[in-house]
C-alpha cells in the first residue's frame, strides 16, 4: 500500500518505522528536513506538503495548532483515501470540511513502537464501510479499542497518557526499592515483571481488580499494611485527579 504521513514528531516516526517493516511503501512529509533524514534512504520524503502524490492511506501526526494550515495544503485525491488523524481536539467534522477522504481518528499510545499499544479509534460515517481496511493497517500497532468519537478525549487521558503516568509510578516504585537496599536493576526486573505478571492475570481472569487484590490481601499481613498506607495518602483520589485533569486539558484543547 502507497501510504503518506504528515508530521514525523514521536508518533509519527514510529508509525513510519512500523509501515515500513510492514513493507508498505511510504511518502513522508515534514517542514523540518532533519526529521526526515533518518528515513531518506528507505522512504520517499518532502518538506513541502503540497508535492504529495497519490496515495491510498494518510496519516495526520501534527500539533493541534498547526493541523488546520496543513489540512488547507493537502492536494485532493482522485478517490477517497483512508485519512488517520492523530490530532488531539480537531474532530473528523473538522477534516472533512478539508479533504474529501473515508476519515478515522486515532489515539495511540507510545507502546505502538513495540507492537503493544492500545489505539482508541473513531469512524467517520463514510469510514464505517473500511473498517477491515484500517484494522489491517493499524494491527502491527497493537489492541484496537473503537469507541464513540466524544469519548476520544477521555480516551487521551487514560491510554494516550497513561505511559507517562505509568512510568512515573514504577520510577517511585523502583526508587523505593533502592531505599530498601536492592540495586536499581535488581528493583527495576522485580517491579516490571510484577506489572507484566498482573495486568497479564487481570486479563486472563477476567475479574474485578478488587477481587485479585484480595488473594495477596491477608488478614493482619503486609499486604493490608500497605494498602491501608495507599487508602491515607489518597492514592485512589491522586490517580482518578491526574486522569480527570488530564481529560479537562485534551477537551480545552478541542475547544481552540
Amino acid at each position: 500500500m502507497r501510504v503518506g504521513i504528515i508530521g514525523i514528531g514521536n508518533i509519527g516516526s514510529i508509525i513510519a518505522d512500523l509501515l515500513i517493516k510492514q513493507g508498505h511503501e511510504l511518502f513522508l512529509i515534514n517542514r523540518h528536513a532533519n526529521k526526515l533524514k533518518k528515513f531518506e534512504e528507505i522512504a520517499n520524503t518532502y518538506s513541502d506538503v503540497e508535492k504529495l502524490p497519490e496515495v491510498d492511506a494518510l496519516f495526520l501526526c501534527v500539533k493541534p495548532q498547526d493541523a488546520p494550515g496543513v489540512l488547507k495544503k493537502i492536494p485532493r485525491s482522485k478517490f477517497r483515501r483512508l485519512f488517520v488523524s492523530t490530532v488531539t481536539g480537531f474532530t473528523i467534522e473538522e477534516i472533512t470540511s478539508y479533504v474529501n477522504d473515508d476519515v478515522t481518528r486515532i489515539m495511540p499510545n507510545i507502546p505502538i513502537s513495540i507492537g503493544k499499544g492500545v489505539i482508541g479509534i473513531s469512524y467517520s460515517k463514510e469510514c464505517s464501510k473500511r473498517k477491515d481496511e484500517v484494522q489491517k493497517l493499524l494491527m502491527p500497532f497493537g489492541k484496537l479499542v473503537e469507541v464513540d468519537e466524544s469519548l476520544l478525549p477521555a480516551v487521551t487521558a487514560l491510554s494516550g497518557s497513561g505511559p507517562a503516568f505509568t512510568f512515573v509510578i514504577i520510577e517511585s516504585l523502583v526508587d523505593a526499592g533502592l531505599k530498601l537496599g536492592l540495586s536499581y536493576e535488581t528493583a527495576m526486573k522485580l517491579i516490571i515483571e510484577t506489572f507484566r505478571g498482573s495486568a497479564e492475570l487481570l486479563e486472563r481472569e477476567g475479574k474485578h481488580p478488587g477481587e485479585l487484590r484480595h488473594l495477596v490481601t491477608s488478614p493482619a499481613g503486609t499486604s493490608i499494611e500497605g494498602i491501608y498506607s495507599l487508602e491515607q495518602q489518597g492514592l485512589r483520589g491522586i490517580l482518578m485527579k491526574t486522569i480527570f485533569d488530564t481529560y479537562k486539558r485534551a477537551i480545552e484543547l478541542q475547544e481552540i
